[in-house]
């Protein structure tokens, strides 16, 4: 999702974080050729080619688009970096965060959670699905959900702990949503829009966060970056504040 601070700030946490790629693992040879930018492939594992064809399939084009620009970019800004795919970091799991992030946003994964959560569940049960039932699942899983939480690429904890797919990922995620082609190899973002234009990009997802807000409000809890979006584009809805939430409590405090 965008988010309201300025741009640089951004992409200095991550939007996702507040939240790298020419073609990282894609193909195994792909991944061994000294050019990093020389396609835009994809990985092509059983699982990655089920993923690809599920957003296909469920996503409308600018969301599709999104969640496979995310995936390119992340691998580019990472190789900017000097961080490769099958050496520093999985490009499958990279790929599979990036590219499921956004199907809370789908009706097929729409349980009435706000769009992170629906979406990391979802992505759990495919891989589950798919038999996938190991630590991939859970860095799956946190990349999804914590995609939209600011401030965690600012903490040198996480950044050593937390499997390095997260950040990669988010950073991609963050790039394709408030960054700009300064972030990216020079005329990598035109060749990468050539094939996966943008369709209204950040401001057609905002919209369906929206849309899922005003149809649900458990879509769009108070404190939360859906519900944010929600409150300043519609501050004539009902919104819960944090003195509310202390007025509402039992302590009397």
């Amino acid at each position: 999702m965008s988010s309201f601070l300025p741009r640089r700030t951004l992409l200095g946490t991550g939007l996702a974080g507040a939240v790298g790629l020419a073609v990282g693992t894609p193909s195994a040879s792909a991944a061994n050729t000294g050019d990093q930018y020389a396609d835009h492939s994809f990985p092509t594992t059983r699982i990655a080619r089920a993923a690809h064809r599920l957003v296909t399939d469920a996503q409308e084009p600018y969301l599709r688009n999104h969640s496979l620009r995310s995936f390119l970019f992340g691998r580019a800004a990472a190789a900017q970096a000097g961080r490769r795919p099958g050496r520093d970091y999985d490009a499958e799991v990279m790929f599979l965060i990036c590219v499921l992030h956004d199907m809370g946003l789908t009706e097929r994964a729409d349980t009435g959670q706000r769009f992170e959560i629906d979406g990391a569940d979802f992505a759990a049960r495919f891989l589950e699905k798919h038999g996938i039932t190991d630590g991939r699942v859970d860095t799956v899983w946190d990349g999804i959900a914590l995609h939209t939480s600011y401030g965690l690429h600012q903490s040198p904890v996480f950044a050593r702990r937390r499997p390095p797919e997260i950040a990669i990922a988010q950073d991609g995620i963050g790039i394709d949503l408030t960054g700009g082609p300064d972030q990216l190899p020079a005329g990598y973002a035109d060749r990468v829009h050539a094939v996966y234009p943008r369709h209204g990009g950040a401001r057609a997802l905002t919209d369906a966060v929206i849309t899922q807000g005003l149809a649900d409000p458990r879509k769009a809890p108070p404190m939360t970056l859906p519900g944010e979006i929600l409150h300043q584009r519609h501050p004539e809805a009902p919104y819960i504040t944090w003195e509310g939430f202390l007025d509402a409590s039992g302590w009397d405090d």
